[in-house]
C-alpha cells in the first residue's frame, strides 16, 4: 500500500480515536464510581447499557416531542435574535437597548416564570418558550457581534459605490458574521434541548423531561441515566451537525477571511467626551429600565390567567416598601422583605462570582491548548457537550450528594454552564484569523508564543468579551437554580420557600431584583469590553 493511501486512514483515525478514548476513560471512570459509596446513585455502566437497549422504543416517542419542541423554539428565538440584530443595525442605541433588554430573557428565575406558563399554556407550548428564551439572548449577541465584525476597508468601498447600508450588511457584513453567528447557534442548539426539557419538567405530558420525572421518582437510576445519555446524545448531534450543514450550504465559509473586530460598530467612542459618555449611559440605563417595567407590566397584564401568580411593579413595590410587612423564611423565622432579600441577594452573586470566574478560566485555557493541539480538542469536547446538556434539574441533586450542599457542588454547576459558551466561542473566533496574518508572522520566524500573544489571542478578545456579556447573567440564573434545588440558601432558596406560601410579591420582588443585578452585571461586561477594545486601537 502507497504512502498516498495510507495517509486519509491516517487521518481518519485521528479524528476518531481520541473521541473513542474518551469514552473508554469516562466508561472506566464510570464503572470504579458505581463500585464506591455511590453505588445507589451511579450503576454500573452494564446495567444502564442493558436498560437502554431494553428501553429502545421508549426513547424514540420521548425524544421525538423533545426535539419538536426544542427545534421549534430554537428556530423561534434565533429567528427573533437574527431578526433584531439585522433591523436594528442601522441603529446602534436602539440595538444596544434591545440587547440589555433581552438579558432578561436568560435572567427570568424558573420559579418565577414556571407557575405563569402552566396557567396560561396548554401541551407543549412551555416547553417551546423556554427553549426560545434559552437562546435568544446568546444568539442576539453572537449576531451582533458577527455583523460589526468587518473589514472597515470593504464597508467603505461599497458605500463609495453608492451602495445603501442594507447593501453593506448583504455584501459585508452578512459573510463576515458567518464564523460568530454559526458558534452563536452552536451553543444554541443544547442550549434549546435543555430548554425544552425543563419545561416538560415543569409541567409536560410527554417527552424526555417527563420520562426523567418518572424515573426519578420511581427510583430507577439506571432509566435515569440511560436518558441522561440519550439526552446528550442528541445535544452533541445537534452542535456537531450545524457546522456541517453551514459547510454544505456555503461552501466558500472554509476559506473565508473575516476580521472580527467589534470596534467597527462603535464609530467615535474614544474621542468622545467623558461628560456625553456619561450622559449616554444614564439615558441607556433609564431605557433599559423602562423597557423592563414595561415588559414585566405587560408580561402580567397580557398573559391569561397571569395575575394569579405573578405580580406587576405596582404591586410589589408597596410590598417592600411598608415596614409592616413580614416573610417567613426557610428557618421559620420571620423576616422584614427587603433586608432578608438583599442579604440572599449577595449569598447568589457571590456563588455566581466563584462559579464563573473558574469556568470563564477553564474556558479559556481549554481553548488556547485545543487550537494548539487539536487532539486534546477532540478528547474534551465530547465531555463538554456532554455536560452542557444534562439538565441541570436533574444534575443539581447528583452533584450536592457527591459534594456536599456547599460552594463546591454550586461552583461545579456554575462553572459547566458557563464554560461551554465561552469555550465554543473563544475557539471559533481563533480559528477565523486570517490565513494572511498566520502567514506573516511564520515569515518573520515567530514562534508558537508569539502567534498566541499578538495575534489569536488580540483577535479572539471580541468574542471572549462578548462570551462574558451572555455568562455573567448565565452564572446568576444557574446559581439561583442550585440554590433552589439544593443548598437552602440564597435567593433561588428564598424565592422557593415563599413560592410555596404563594407569597407572590416577594417572589416578583426576586424577579426585579434579578433582572437589575443580571443588568448590572451584564454593563459591567459591556464596559470593559469598551475599555479593552479601545486599547487595541
Amino acid at each position: 500500500m502507497n504512502a498516498a493511501a495510507v495517509r486519509p486512514r491516517m487521518a481518519g483515525l485521528r479524528h476518531v480515536v481520541p473521541p473513542l478514548l474518551t469514552v473508554a476513560v469516562l466508561g472506566a471512570a464510570w464503572q470504579v464510581m458505581s463500585l464506591g459509596g455511590l453505588g445507589s446513585l451511579v450503576p454500573p455502566p452494564a446495567d444502564v447499557l442493558a436498560q437502554m437497549r431494553d428501553d429502545a422504543g421508549y426513547y424514540v416517542p420521548n425524544a421525538t416531542v423533545t426535539m419538536s419542541s426544542a427545534l421549534q423554539g430554537y428556530l423561534w428565538g434565533n429567528g427573533i435574535a437574527i431578526a433584531l440584530a439585522l433591523c436594528t443595525l442601522p441603529f446602534p442605541r436602539v440595538q444596544a437597548l434591545f440587547e440589555r433588554v433581552a438579558v432578561g430573557a436568560i435572567a427570568l428565575p424558573l420559579i418565577a416564570i414556571a407557575p405563569l406558563l402552566a396557567i396560561a399554556f396548554r401541551g407543549n407550548v412551555p416547553s417551546v418558550i423556554l427553549a426560545a428564551q434559552a437562546v435568544v439572548f446568546t444568539t442576539l449577541v453572537a449576531a451582533i457581534l458577527g455583523l460589526g465584525s468587518v473589514d472597515r476597508t470593504s464597508v467603505d468601498v461599497v458605500r463609495a459605490a453608492g451602495g445603501s447600508e442594507w447593501t453593506v450588511i448583504r455584501k459585508v457584513r452578512l459573510p463576515a458574521a458567518i464564523p460568530s453567528l454559526v458558534g452563536g447557534l452552536q451553543v444554541a442548539a443544547p442550549s434549546a434541548i435543555l430548554g425544552a426539557i425543563i419545561g416538560e419538567y415543569m409541567g409536560g405530558e410527554e417527552g424526555l423531561g417527563v420520562a426523567m420525572i418518572q424515573a426519578q421518582g420511581a427510583f430507577d437510576v439506571p432509566r435515569a441515566w440511560g436518558l441522561a445519555i440519550v439526552t446528550s446524545l442528541l445535544a452533541a448531534v445537534a452542535f456537531l451537525a450545524l457546522p456541517l450543514v453551514v459547510r454544505l450550504i456555503l461552501p466558500w465559509t472554509r476559506s473565508a477571511d473575516t476580521v472580527l473586530d467589534a470596534r467597527a460598530a462603535r464609530p467615535g467612542r474614544r474621542d468622545a467626551r467623558r461628560a456625553a459618555r456619561v450622559l449616554r449611559a444614564a439615558f441607556a440605563a433609564a431605557g433599559t429600565l423602562a423597557g423592563v417595567v414595561l415588559g414585566w407590566w405587560l408580561l402580567v397584564l397580557v398573559v391569561p390567567g397571569g395575575t394569579e401568580v405573578a405580580r406587576g411593579p405596582l404591586e410589589v413595590a408597596p410590598y417592600f416598601a411598608t415596614g409592616d410587612t413580614q416573610l417567613v423564611t426557610a428557618s421559620g423565622e420571620a423576616e422584614e422583605p427587603l433586608p432578608y432579600m438583599l442579604s440572599s441577594l449577595l449569598r447568589t452573586l457571590g456563588d455566581a462570582g466563584v462559579g464563573f470566574l473558574v469556568g470563564l478560566v477553564l474556558a479559556v485555557a481549554m481553548a488556547v491548548v485545543a487550537h494548539e493541539f487539536p487532539v486534546i480538542e477532540r478528547v474534551l469536547m465530547p465531555v463538554s457537550i456532554a455536560l452542557r446538556s444534562i439538565p441541570i434539574v436533574a444534575a443539581m441533586p447528583l452533584l450536592a450528594l457527591m459534594f456536599g450542599r456547599g460552594i463546591v457542588a454550586v461552583t461545579i454547576l456554575i462553572a459547566v454552564m458557563t464554560f461551554f459558551p465561552i469555550l465554543v466561542n473563544v475557539l471559533l473566533a481563533m480559528r477565523a484569523v486570517p490565513r494572511s496574518a498566520v502567514d506573516l508572522l511564520t515569515a518573520v520566524g515567530a514562534g508558537r508564543r508569539h502567534h498566541l500573544t499578538k495575534l489569536l489571542i488580540p483577535y479572539a478578545l471580541p468574542a471572549l468579551l462578548a462570551s462574558v456579556k451572555i455568562a455573567l447573567p448565565l452564572s446568576i440564573g444557574a446559581a439561583m437554580v442550585a440554590e433552589w434545588l439544593a443548598t437552602g440558601y440564597g435567593l433561588g432558596a428564598s424565592m422557593t420557600v415563599a413560592a410555596t406560601l404563594s407569597d407572590y410579591d416577594f417572589v416578583w420582588g426576586g424577579v426585579a431584583i434579578v433582572l437589575l443585578a443580571s443588568l448590572m452585571a451584564y454593563r459591567l461586561a459591556a464596559a470593559l469590553e469598551d475599555i479593552a477594545l479601545s486599547r487595541l486601537e
